[in-house]
């Protein structure tokens, strides 16, 4: 696992239905300098709700660091709570921050005076998730919630926030809340029309509703119909077959990489949904460049890492122009690597490759000398330095004579080139290309 140190730009405290907390934030991370304004004012519109003070199980979609559902964990112990989240490092952070505000769970015990029995409880658990996936505790546990908190992100985009609300309901899937379990969500204004139209759809009682200078909280119930078991009628819903991300895909479309037109799907929530980026297009036209080199005659590239690769339009490149057999891909999103994953699968089976997915934050457990090639679109994060791991990384994954292919700013690129490993003079450039803000660099590997 990745050092968090690194990451961390300063620690905040919060109070919260009289409990304090501390949080290490991150410019990685949503809200780097302070609690934004709209998890205070969800904070305080949920505070004092009857049906969160009582809840056995919550749940915070979209953790992020972890300020909601930390909170709900402090200020209401007897609760077994989780959070999560698509940012693999935000679940990293929430799990730094749950450590560091002590939050564990309670083994059963019983008074030997009274015969008082307490049942064992878990501490607060992080997951990495899709929001409205339908894979809360791995998929497996049909149980709902009494009360779940979402601090709704606009740019994951209508149909995706849409469903959200339906899961809470149940009208796809099994629903997120018990019968008589609320929801309390902000958004920000200019979505605040189309969320109450999304809670009215879904079926869902809206109980209160607060304004803040630039977002709307919503508490909604969803209410048992007249024959409904509250203890158990979540527990016999099934979600929709294959609908699991179904719902993410924006559309399909063709494109064009270099020398190669193919079809890929566009996801919302995530960038090239309608034309490859420039950084993308950059490494593919220097990749095809190096690869129909003297240099590179007759050598076979296989076996490929794709690091934060975005919808996957490179790799669908390689994988198509190279001849892969197979592909591993290592980001900190989620839905970056699903959607990769939806878009290998499109090719024909004979040119299909084996596809894997990484957790970014764990890429150095991956066995030496793995691959022949490694494309990088760097994770830029400032006051981080990301060079020495890059270098690093690829010295330890690549093999001896394979291709090390980066794309990112000009600026960035001078700096990486010059930190090349003085004690690793077999880094050999092997060519270089610019094209509208962004720079393509390669390397091999002597």
């Amino acid at each position: 696992m990745t050092d968090l140190a690194g990451y961390v730009n300063k620690s905040v405290g919060l109070r919260f239905n009289g409990v304090e907390l501390r949080f290490d934030l991150s410019h990685a991370l949503f809200s780097s300098f302070d609690i934004d304004v709209g998890t205070r004012l969800l904070l305080k519109v949920a505070a004092r709700d009857p049906v969160l003070a009582s809840a056995r199980r919550i749940l915070d979609e979209g953790c992020g660091m972890g300020v909601i559902g930390l909170c709900a964990a402090k200020a209401f112990p007897g609760a077994e709570v989780l959070l999560r989240d698509r940012d693999s490092l935000a679940v990293a952070f929430a799990e730094r921050n749950r450590v560091a505000n002590k939050l564990k769970g309670s083994s059963a015990w019983t008074d030997p005076e009274t015969g008082e029995e307490r049942k064992a409880r878990p501490g607060p658990r992080v997951e990495w998730g899709l929001l409205g996936d339908g894979n809360e505790n791995g998929g497996e546990d049909r149980r709902g919630f009494e009360f779940v908190f979402s601090n709704l992100p606009a740019k994951a985009g209508g149909p995706v926030l849409a469903r959200f609300f339906d899961r809470l309901s149940g009208r796809r899937g099994f629903p997120l809340l018990v019968p008589g379990g609320r929801a309390a969500i902000v958004i920000v204004k200019p979505l605040a029309e189309a969320a109450a139209a999304w809670i009215a759809d879904a079926g869902l009682a809206t109980v209160t509703s607060a304004r803040g200078s630039m977002h709307r909280a919503f508490v909604v119930e969803r209410r048992a119909g007249p024959e409904e078991d509250t203890e158990a009628a979540s527990l016999d819903e099934t979600p929709v077959e294959g609908d699991e991300l179904s719902f993410y895909v924006r559309g399909e479309a063709r494109f064009r990489l270099a020398d190669l037109g193919y079809r890929a799907k566009g996801f919302w929530g995530l960038p090239e949904f309608d034309t490859p980026g420039y950084g993308s297009s950059v490494a593919a036209e220097l990749a095809a460049r190096v690869r129909s080199s003297a240099a590179f005659a007759g050598i076979a590239f296989k076996e490929a890492f794709f690091v934060e690769p975005g919808p996957g339009h490179l790799a669908l490149w390689a994988a198509r122009s190279l001849g892969l057999n197979r592909v591993t891909a290592a980001s900190r999103d989620l839905l970056s690597l699903r959607a990769v994953g939806m878009n290998l699968a499109t090719l024909p089976a004979r040119s299909r490759p084996e596809y894997g997915i990484i957790d970014a934050l764990n890429a150095r457990e991956l066995p030496p000398a793995s691959f022949d090639l490694i494309a990088e679109s760097p994770d830029i994060v400032p006051d981080r330095d990301w060079m020495d791991s890059s270098w690093d990384l690829a010295g330890r994954l690549l093999r001896p004579g394979g291709l090390y292919l980066v794309h990112c700013p000009p600026t960035e690129m001078t700096r990486f080139a010059k930190r090349r490993p003085e004690a690793s003079a077999r880094w050999s450039l092997q060519g270089q290309r610019r094209k509208k803000g962004f720079v393509a660099s390669a390397w091999r590997k002597g």
